[in-house]
């Protein structure tokens, strides 16, 4: 069974000749989390929309989505930003290594649930859908160090590679238990290939975007497959 991890190089050349727009965009977000260093601050939210756009979740985010103004995304996200920066402030400075998992699971989860969840002030343009894969998006832009995206080729990659129990659909049944799951599995395969040699695939690139391109490339290419 091919593991996440395997044909490491060939897989990160092979994102960044397909992924290239992908790159471009989530390096300025990374520049700027950097420059500001506090990413609750609102002129650190167009970056993070702009991510989102870039990142293939515009579509469900309504019309003008940098709106402030009524029930636009920018307001909506900015609501959910307040409710969530309590219990995620603790871990800002951490990564996918250092993190105590046990100890900041619930902070975790809680977020994850408040961005995600279907009400009238949700993430999705209609308050019935769930913000799954936009949620662990808007999570990754705010620590690129600690979390991971999950969209529907890492759900594949992590169902296929690590037995991780997504559906075999395309509602892969998203679910904050899963989101840690994956998190533990990802800090596992960091851990196994080495820290230094997992950092040298992409030097100067945050850890756990060089693992999403592998996760990325290996739910794609089992796509094929299916």
């Amino acid at each position: 069974m091919k593991k996440i991890i395997d044909d490491a190089v060939a897989k990160i050349a092979y994102f960044n000749k397909i992924g290239l727009h992908y790159n471009l965009v989530a390096d300025q977000i990374y520049n700027r989390r950097l420059e500001i260093g506090k990413p609750f601050d609102k002129s650190y939210q167009p970056f993070i929309i702009a991510g989102l756009i870039a990142f293939d979740i515009g579509r469900m985010m309504g019309a003008d989505p940098y709106s402030v103004n009524g029930s636009g995304f920018a307001s909506r996200l900015s609501n959910k930003l307040v409710q969530i920066q309590q219990v995620i402030e603790p871990l800002l400075d951490v990564n996918i290594l250092s993190v105590d998992l046990q100890k900041h699971e619930s902070n975790i989860k809680q977020a994850y649930e408040i961005l995600s969840a279907r009400d009238q002030g949700s993430l999705h343009e209609d308050p019935k859908k769930s913000f799954h894969v936009g949620t662990t998006k808007i999570l990754h832009f705010l620590n690129p160090e600690l979390f991971i995206i999950v969209d529907s080729n890492a759900a594949r990659a992590f169902r296929t590679a690590a037995q991780v129990h997504f559906l075999n659909s395309t509602q892969p049944g998203y679910h904050p238990d899963l989101y840690i799951q994956c998190l533990k599995l990802a800090a596992e395969d960091i851990t196994k290939y080495g820290i230094n040699n997992f950092q040298a695939l992409e030097p100067g690139i945050p850890i756990t975007r060089i693992y999403d391109k592998l996760t990325f490339i290996t739910g794609r290419d089992l796509n094929k497959i299916d």
